[in-house]
């Protein structure tokens, strides 16, 4: 009989690991419990117009981001856990009032389902009189027609025809908002993916607010990780696709099919380039058939005063009409280095999401036009590398929120003071440099 000996240090070392399991258990579960109670904290503080909404609200987002916070710190992470804090989450915001814009998506939905095209009339037209809903009067922008692409406008009346309802719109962006988590697992699983997922703006915009943006980032999301991930030869077109899809819900993604076309010129031939360009273009074609008619077909109501002359809690613009006031008279002029970042990014870049992160990162700074929920934009493309900018941005973001608090106290302004300013810009900007840094001494892709 031999006598076995235990070993002292395996005691130890087993200890600590029981330890160690014990406390990021906790760790998790008090992550999800603080987004969980920062979610119901929010939901009676949606209806910004009330001069203490945005006080309680920014109290339910501080818990909330504690609990975000925590997650960054998480070894492991339970499946079950990971996806009860995000369907719940969703579904308690489900209940929140919405943002000021969802009221447009419906009035546009609905009057798609009485014949009208939205790119013809604007909501205070006279011919629209007859149609006015007990909501009217809460869509913002009345004397401009749509600003929102094609393929955007036939999901709005497709859910106006479901059932014209603020839930029902909610529902479908927070679908698409579940399937870019499901995609992201299935990719980076479920401990990176919190970036995305436990992510409070992101919860906020799709769930609470109410915000269409989600239906543009699923295919952007798609197109990438078809794109980046797999080696199948139709890879090229189907991600061409995809973005085309993208595109036609919202144009943001269009620079990114440059890339692609670009990619393709330097690694197959020009028959594929212009099939890829095809591919891109033909959601938009076919969605904008829709809406033509005899005396016109055009889908950007380009004259809009927003677009042509908008600002909102912006950082680049903002910091070059302190330097030199008159620059900005002419906003184009913007367009130039967001160009020639483009094209740098077009030579340096070899990664789908290398350049979508980049030029996202570029169009966010640079745009003079900015609301909380457009930083939800580059969000998906910082789960591989968990960008401490994106990270950070995702809570300074609430800053923006400031506006409608002043304007709930009948001041009108759509631009940040200039500490508001520092505190909503450099967290993103100083933290996303910091990470390419740490990227390029690391050699991380």
């Amino acid at each position: 009989m031999h006598q076995v000996v235990s070993n002292p240090q395996t005691y130890l070392f087993t200890f600590f690991a029981w330890i160690n399991l014990k406390q990021t258990k906790f760790n998790s579960y008090l992550s999800g419990i603080l987004l969980l109670l920062g979610s119901s904290l929010i939901i009676p503080f949606g209806d910004f117009r009330q001069i203490n909404a945005v006080p309680r609200f920014w109290l339910g987002i501080a818990v909330m981001s504690v609990g975000f916070i925590y997650s960054w710190r998480l070894a492991s992470l339970q499946k079950w856990w990971f996806w009860t804090i995000v369907i719940v989450t969703r579904l308690l915001l489900l209940l929140m009032y919405p943002g000021d814009e969802i009221w447009r998506y419906l009035w546009e939905g609905y009057l798609q389902t009485q014949n009208f095209s939205p790119y013809d009339f604007a909501p205070n037209a006279n011919e629209l009189i007859p149609y006015h809903t007990e909501w009217w009067s809460l869509i913002n922008h009345k004397n401009r027609a749509t600003i929102y692409f094609p393929l955007a406008q036939l999901g709005f009346n497709l859910l106006a025809t479901i059932y014209l309802d603020i839930i029902t719109f909610k529902i479908a962006f927070v679908l698409a908002d579940l399937l870019i988590c499901w995609l992201l697992t299935r990719q980076f699983a479920q401990l990176k993916t919190t970036l995305y997922a436990w992510n409070p703006l992101v919860i906020y915009a799709f769930a609470g607010g109410g915000y269409y943006d989600s239906w543009f980032i699923l295919p952007l999301v798609t197109a990438w990780l078809v794109f980046d991930h797999t080696r199948y030869n139709w890879r090229w077109l189907g991600s061409a696709l995809l973005l085309g899809i993208s595109i036609a819900i919202k144009w943001i993604s269009l620079p990114i099919l440059g890339f692609l076309a670009w990619q393709a010129w330097h690694k197959l031939n020009l028959k594929q380039v212009i099939a890829i360009l095809i591919y891109g273009f033909l959601p938009l074609v076919f969605t904008t058939v829709d809406f033509c008619h005899s005396s016109s077909c055009y889908v950007i109501y380009s004259s809009s005063n927003l677009i042509v002359s908008g600002r909102s809690a912006d950082f680049v613009p903002y910091i070059l009409e302190k330097i030199w006031q008159p620059l900005l008279k002419v906003k184009a002029i913007l367009m130039i280095p967001i160009g020639l970042v483009g094209t740098w990014l077009l030579w340096q870049k070899k990664t789908f999401r290398q350049f979508t992160e980049g030029y996202l990162f570029t169009l966010l700074i640079f745009s003079p036009l900015i609301h909380s929920w457009y930083f939800t934009w580059i969000i998906p493309f910082a789960v591989p590398t968990q960008n401490l900018g994106v990270r950070l941005v995702s809570i300074s973001a609430f800053i923006y929120f400031v506006l409608p608090y002043r304007q709930a106290l009948g001041t009108r302004s759509e631009q940040l003071t200039e500490i508001e300013t520092f505190w909503l810009w450099f967290p993103f900007v100083f933290g996303y440099a910091w990470s390419l840094w740490r990227q390029r001494t690391t050699n991380q892709v």
